[in-house]
C-alpha cells in the first residue's frame, strides 16, 4: 500500500510527517504487519511570502506608535498584546485558509498536490492500494480533490480523481484519514454534501474506509457523523475516532483548577497541531492499513492509557 500525506496550516517544514510515519511502521511491525511507502506532500511554501509580509506590515504599525510618542517607548508588546501567538497560530491559520479558498492559489495548490502524487505513483509501479491522510486546511484540500463537484471543469481535481475513477483506472483508494478537520464547520460556506463519497466509491468500484480523527481540546476538529447520516451517504466505512487528552500541562493545569477559558486558550494551539506526533492516531491509521475495521468500529475514544469499546447491546 502506499500512504499519501496533506499537510494542513502553518507548515513550512517537509519533515512534518516522518514522526508519523516512524510510529506507524513501528506499529505494523509489532503486528507481523507489512509497512506500506509513505510520501509526505508539501506546499507550505505556497503561503509563507503572503504572512511574512502581513506580519511586517504589522510590526511596523507598532513600532511607529513609539517612534512618535517617547513615551510608548517598551510597551508595544503591551499596547498590542500576544504578537507571537497572532503571528503563529490565529493569523497563519485563518491566512491560509483564506489564501487556499482564493480560487487560482486554491486550484494552483492542487495542481502541485496532483503532481506529487503522480511522481509518488509513477515511483512504485508495484503498489496499486492508496490511502490519503490529510489535517486541517489538508482536509479541505483533500475534499476538493476528490469530491467537490462545482469546481471549473479545468480544475486539477478532475485529473486526480480519473486516476481512481476512470474506466483504465489501476489505483484502488482503499482509506482516508481526517485529522483535526474543519470539513464540517466549512460546510457553512462550501457546498460540502457528503452523497459525494457515494458516488465516487460507485464510479471507482473499490470499498472505502474513512476515519476522522478529533483531539478533545482542538476547536477546529468537528465529528463528521451524524453530517455523514444526514446527508445519506453510507456506501463506505465511516469512524469518528476522539482523542480524549489534554494538549500540554499547561491547559491540564488550569483545568484541574476550573479555568476552563485560560485552559482551552492554552491548549487549543497545541492541540491542533499534535496530530502527526500523537501515538494513538499512529495506532488508528495502523489499524486502517491492516484493515482492522472491527477495533474502528467498536472503540472510538482513546486516552493514550484505554480505548473505550461500545457497550455490547443487551439480550431482549
Amino acid at each position: 500500500m502506499l500512504v499519501f500525506l496533506i499537510h494542513g496550516v502553518a507548515t513550512q517544514d517537509a519533515g512534518y510527517g516522518d514522526q508519523f510515519k516512524k510510529k506507524v511502521k513501528e506499529i505494523l511491525s509489532k503486528k507481523n504487519a507489512q509497512s506500506p511507502i509513505f510520501y509526505s506532500s508539501f506546499w507550505g511554501h505556497s503561503f509563507k511570502s503572503k504572512t511574512d509580509q502581513l506580519f511586517n506590515w504589522v510590526r511596523s504599525d507598532v513600532k511607529n506608535l513609539s517612534e512618535k510618542c517617547k513615551e510608548l517607548r517598551g510597551s508595544e508588546q503591551d499596547i498590542y498584546r500576544y504578537q507571537e501567538h497572532r503571528e503563529d497560530f490565529i493569523a497563519k491559520f485563518f491566512g491560509d485558509f483564506l489564501t487556499y479558498l482564493n480560487n487560482d492559489k486554491g486550484a494552483s495548490i492542487r495542481k502541485q498536490i496532483l503532481h506529487q502524487f503522480q511522481d509518488f505513483v509513477d515511483n512504485h509501479p508495484e503498489d496499486k492500494e492508496i490511502a490519503i491522510a490529510s489535517h486541517s486546511l489538508g482536509t479541505l484540500v483533500l475534499w476538493d480533490l476528490l469530491f467537490t463537484k462545482d469546481l471549473p471543469e479545468n480544475d486539477p481535481a478532475y485529473e486526480f480523481r480519473r486516476l481512481f475513477n476512470s474506466s483504465d483506472s489501476e489505483y484502488k483508494l482503499r482509506g482516508l484519514v481526517t485529522m483535526g478537520s474543519p470539513l464540517l464547520f466549512m460546510r457553512l460556506k462550501q457546498n460540502i454534501d457528503f452523497s459525494a463519497v457515494d458516488d465516487f466509491v460507485a464510479t471507482s468500484y473499490n470499498a472505502l474506509t474513512w476515519i476522522n480523527i478529533i483531539h478533545a481540546s482542538d476547536l477546529i476538529a468537528y465529528p463528521l457523523g451524524n453530517a455523514i447520516n444526514h446527508d445519506k451517504a453510507k456506501n463506505f466505512f465511516f469512524s469518528d475516532q476522539y482523542l480524549w487528552m489534554h494538549a500540554n500541562g499547561a491547559e491540564s493545569g488550569a483545568l484541574r483548577f476550573g479555568q476552563a477559558h485560560a485552559g482551552m486558550a492554552l491548549g487549543m494551539a497545541d492541540a491542533h497541531g499534535s496530530y502527526w506526533n500523537n501515538d494513538v492516531a499512529a495506532d488508528l491509521v495502523a489499524s486502517l492499513i491492516r484493515g482492522d475495521l472491527t477495533t474502528l468500529a467498536t472503540q472510538k475514544v482513546h486516552t493514550g492509557w484505554i480505548s473505550y469499546s461500545e457497550d455490547l447491546p443487551k439480550n431482549s
